[in-house]
C-alpha cells in the first residue's frame, strides 16, 4: 500500500512538469516557474527563476536566471551565466559557463569555455577547452580534447588526453596527462602536486621549477611495441560469441513487432504516443502502478486454487505486455527525440527503429541497465494504458 501511495505521489509530481514545444520561449526576470521544464524548439532564454530541472533541445539556449536543480541540454550553443544548484549535462557545439554551478559539468562539445565557478568535477570531451583566469573548479578535471588551456584555479586533480596542454593557473592536486605535441607551464603557473606526463618524446615544459611535487615522464609505446601487442590479441570472449548475437536478434525482433503494430494500428499508436508525450508524468505514473501491481495480482490468483487458470492466463498476458512495453517505449523515445530536434511529424516507420535501438542499448549498459529497463517497462505499460483508454473512449 505504501508503494502504491508513493507511486501516486510521484505521478502527481510528474504532472506538475511542463512540456513546451514552440519555436522560441523566454522566461522573464520577474517570473518563477515551478517544476521541471521540458522544451523543444529553436531558442530558449531563461532569465527568471526555475524551481526544478531544465531538459531542453534547441539551437540556442541561454540561462541567466537561478535554477534549483539540473540542466540537461542538447543545442548548438549553450550559455550558462546564472546560478545553478545542480549539474550541467550538455551535448552541444559551444558551451560557455560564466555563472556558478553548484554541481558537476558533464559535456560533449566542440568548444568549452569556463569563466565561472564549478562546485564539483568537470568531465569534458571536446575539441578545445579553456578554463579562464577568473574560473574556479573545486573538483577534478577529466578531459579528452585537442587543446586544453588552464588559466584558472583547480582545487582537484587534472587527468587529460590532449594534443596541446598549456597551464598558466593554479593546480592544487596532481596533473596526469597524455600529450601529443606540447606541454607548457607559463611563468604564472603553479602545480602544487605531482606532474606526470606521457608522450612519445620528452617535452620542453618551459618552467619545470613551478611544479612543487615531482615530475615524471613516461614514454608511450612506439609502432614496434604496438605491433607486438596486436599479435597477442585475445580471441573473442564468450560474451561476444554467444550473448551478442542473441542481443542483436532481440533488437531485430522488437523492430519486426513494432512494424507489425504500426502496420495494423498506425493511427491509434500515433495518437497514444502523442498523448503519452503530452502527459508523460501521468503515463509513467500509471504505467509504474500497473507494472508493479500486475505480479501481485497474479501471485494472489495462483495462491487460490479456484483462480489458478485465471492466474496463468494473466501471467502469460503480463509477459506479453512486458515485451510490448519495451517496444512501445522505444517508439515513444524515437518520436520524442525527433520532436525535440524539430521534426514532430516524423513517420513512425522511422522513429520506431531509432528509439528501439537506443532503448536496447541503454538497457544493455552494465550495472545501470536495470534502471533503464524498469523505466522503459513503466513507460510501456503507461502507453498500453493509453491505448486501452482510447479503445473504451474512441
Amino acid at each position: 500500500m505504501r508503494r502504491l501511495l508513493l507511486l501516486v505521489a510521484l505521478a502527481g509530481a510528474g504532472l506538475a512538469a511542463q512540456f513546451v514545444s514552440t519555436s522560441s520561449l523566454s522566461i522573464p526576470v520577474d517570473e518563477t516557474r515551478l517544476g521541471d521544464l521540458y522544451f523543444s524548439g529553436t531558442m530558449l532564454r531563461v532569465e527568471g527563476r526555475l524551481d526544478g530541472s531544465l531538459i531542453a533541445g534547441a539551437q540556442s539556449i541561454n540561462v541567466s536566471g537561478p535554477v534549483t536543480r539540473n540542466l540537461f541540454l542538447a543545442a548548438q550553443s549553450v550559455d550558462m551565466s546564472g546560478v545553478l544548484a545542480g549539474d550541467i549535462v550538455a551535448l552541444c557545439a559551444t558551451l560557455n559557463v560564466n555563472g556558478r554551478v553548484g554541481g558537476a559539468v558533464r559535456v560533449g562539445a566542440g568548444t568549452v569555455h569556463i569563466n565561472g565557478a564549478v562546485g564539483q568535477d568537470v568531465l569534458a570531451g571536446c575539441a578545445s577547452m579553456v578554463v579562464t583566469r577568473n574560473a574556479e573548479i573545486r573538483g577534478d578535471i577529466a578531459a579528452g580534447c585537442r587543446s586544453l588551456e588552464l588559466a584558472g584555479t583547480v582545487r582537484g586533480d587534472i587527468k587529460a588526453t590532449a594534443d596541446r596542454v598549456v597551464i598558466s593557473g593554479s593546480i592544487d592536486g596532481d596533473v596526469d596527462v597524455i600529450v601529443g605535441k606540447e606541454l607548457t607551464l607559463t611563468p604564472d603557473a603553479r602545480v602544487y602536486g605531482n606532474l606526470r606526463y606521457r608522450s612519445d618524446k620528452r617535452l620542453d615544459l618551459a618552467n619545470p621549477d613551478l611544479v612543487f611535487g615531482s615530475i615524471e615522464y613516461v614514454a608511450l609505446p612506439g609502432p614496434r611495441e604496438l605491433e607486438e601487442v596486436k599479435t597477442l590479441r585475445p580471441r573473442p570472449s564468450v560474451f561476444f560469441a554467444f550473448f551478442l548475437p542473441f542481443a542483436l536478434l532481440s533488437v531485430v525482433g522488437a523492430m519486426v513487432v513494432a512494424f507489425i503494430l504500426i502496420g495494423v494500428w498506425k493511427y491509434a499508436l500515433s495518437e497514444a504516443l502523442n498523448r503519452a508525450i503530452s502527459h508523460w508524468g501521468r503515463t509513467l505514473g500509471f504505467g509504474a502502478v500497473g507494472f508493479l501491481i500486475g505480479p501481485m495480482t497474479i501471485l494472489v490468483s495462483l495462491a487460490l486454487i479456484v483462480t489458478i487458470p485465471a492466474g496463468l492466463i494473466a501471467g502469460a498476458a503480463y509477459l506479453v505486455f512486458v515485451y510490448l512495453g519495451k517496444t512501445l517505449s522505444g517508439m515513444f523515445l524515437g518520436k520524442l527525440l525527433f520532436r525535440v530536434f524539430g521534426a514532430p511529424d516524423v513517420s513512425l516507420w522511422l522513429a520506431a527503429p531509432v528509439g528501439i535501438i537506443i532503448v536496447y542499448a541503454l538497457c544493455a549498459i552494465p550495472f545501470a541497465g536495470w534502471v533503464f529497463w524498469l523505466l522503459t517497462l513503466a513507460l510501456g505499460f503507461g502507453i498500453i494504458a493509453e491505448l486501452l483508454g482510447m479503445s473504451r473512449n474512441p
